[in-house]
């Protein structure tokens, strides 16, 4: 236990850890602020969860708090609740028997381990404690985690264009517009227009680098020197749920395929050696319970129709590669598929910022990209014309044009994304 936690002999050991100094030592420097509460932060590997809980511990240290009232423990190699609770149990005889603060790495992989921080905090061993715990399965999001115990749950995403814009281009003294007021967002988008050719190149490189710390501080492409640790660390996790890589592969490598167009899970067995639609299902679920990919739902009024097409995008630009050249062989994008990998990240930025997104379409095939309520979002990368949209309200999306016509208005992509984005980090 102890040599997961330096601080405890030494509180300047902290700056040691690889994370922590890591953190420091890029340029710029970007630290997650701290959160003082209880928390489940969820997220992608690699995105930096185990960053962000090691920064947190520093900032402690900094803030006075004794060493010894903080446990950072890895539990990959954690197998069960049991093993959990004798963990904890044992810190707070020998360690600390008082309040304090426990940061439980990757803990989502651990069987039942919400029961056993459940069974800890009944028995009173985290009484006067903070619990920050990180894990990279979404499933603990749907599922009431700790009955009767307050604990935030986020989701640390990569990071979106807007914030990586101001981390790594500048910061525009623009205000973030709600979707649904087309007039302002559009009058908004006018006052970008000087930093339009900016934006688009942050935008392009957006598309090779995502929103993943690590890619954005890599020299030259980002995929030559961390495709493997992305790759192995999904599959990884594929294998620590007892699935089938290679049908994970197969439905990988369709998504990829039919990427930006409706698809079905029969579409998919038929076009594979799976056979089931359940089975490609089951996989796609899992994919996004990984955070992997993301579905966008047909949208009826006001309600999603689970029976119809779908369409699945990965859920940042980074992880399309990586998955393409996992199935493909390379991973780098054509011309002819960058409007559709641009089309992935609008469909990502709007459904972290809003509920309900989904697309439509009408009789005869007609499709709006986007839908949310009876808003309509196209994404044309190119040239763009109000006939594009198929709904009264809404956006077209264009490369570098601006137009309104009555609540129909025509706006460059990346200055869409910068101004519908928060500075949110954790979701």
């Amino acid at each position: 236990m102890s040599f997961q936690n330096p601080w405890w002999a030494d509180p300047k050991s902290v700056y040691e850890d690889e994370h922590v100094r890591r953190a420091l030592s890029s340029k710029p420097t970007f630290i997650v602020p701290h959160v003082k509460e209880s928390l489940l932060v969820l997220g992608p590997r690699q995105v930096g969860k185990t960053t962000f809980l090691k920064t947190t511990i520093m900032k402690l240290i900094e803030e006075g708090v004794e060493p010894r009232k903080i446990l950072f423990f890895s539990c990959d190699a954690l197998d069960s609740k049991e093993e959990l609770i004798s963990l904890l149990s044992e810190y707070r005889a020998l360690i600390n028997r008082e309040g304090g603060y426990v940061f439980l790495d990757e803990i989502t992989f651990v069987r039942d381990w919400n029961v056993g921080l459940l069974h800890l905090f009944n028995a009173g061993y985290l009484r006067d404690t903070l619990v920050y715990v990180s894990g990279s399965a979404s499933v603990a999001l749907k599922k009431e985690t700790l009955p009767g115990r307050s604990i935030r749950k986020a989701i640390f995403y990569p990071l979106n264009f807007r914030v990586v814009f101001n981390a790594f281009h500048r910061k525009l003294n623009v205000r973030r517009v709600p979707l649904t007021d087309v007039r302002g967002l559009f009058e908004e988008a006018v006052k970008l227009v000087p930093y339009l050719a900016e934006l688009n190149r942050a935008l392009l490189e957006y598309v090779r680098r995502g929103g993943f710390l690590a890619t954005n501080y890599a020299e030259g492409d980002p995929l030559s020197s961390l495709y493997e640790v992305y790759k192995d660390a999904v599959l990884s996790d594929i294998a620590k749920l007892g699935k089938d890589e290679r049908i994970f592969r197969q439905v990988v490598e369709r998504v990829v395929d039919f990427y930006g167009t409706r698809v079905s899970e029969n579409t998919i067995a038929k076009s594979t050696n799976i056979g089931s639609h359940n089975t490609v299902a089951s996989y796609l679920s899992l994919a996004e319970d990984l955070f992997v990919l993301r579905t966008f739902h047909k949208l009826e009024g006001d309600d999603f129709n689970y029976r119809s097409f779908k369409k699945v995008y990965f859920v940042d630009p980074f992880i399309y590669r990586v998955m393409k050249r996992y199935t493909k062989g390379e991973g780098d994008i054509s011309r002819e598929e960058l409007p559709r990998v641009i089309e992935g990240i609008v469909g990502e930025h709007l459904a972290r910022e809003l509920e309900k997104v989904g697309f439509t379409f009408f009789k005869g095939g007609k499709e709006v990209d986007f839908v949310y309520g009876r808003l309509g979002i196209e994404v044309k990368w190119g040239s763009a014309s109000f006939r594009d949209l198929r709904t009264e309200r809404g956006f077209v999306l264009s490369t570098d044009e601006l137009r309104l016509e009555g609540e129909k208005a025509i706006v460059p992509v990346s200055a869409f994304l910068y101004l519908i984005s928060s500075d949110k980090i954790l979701y």
